[in-house]
């Protein structure tokens, strides 16, 4: 399973949390095949519960 965070709004991020660890994820259409790895530290992420018709192209059943 993947759960997805609110990072940036400009230019729009995601941070994806799955079993292999964390990625930074473009929030648009096919993002999920240009994410790379998240290395950072942020705090107060805010889920993302509403992907806004956004088809990031993740593995069948992963949100």
């Amino acid at each position: 399973m993947i759960t997805l965070y609110e990072y940036t709004r400009q230019p729009r991020y995601w941070v994806a949390h799955d079993e292999e660890g964390y990625w930074l994820v473009p929030a648009r259409n096919g993002g999920w095949e240009d994410r790379v790895p998240f290395v950072g530290h942020a705090v107060n992420l805010r889920l993302v519960t509403d992907m806004e018709g956004i088809d990031l192209g993740l593995p069948a059943g992963e949100v």
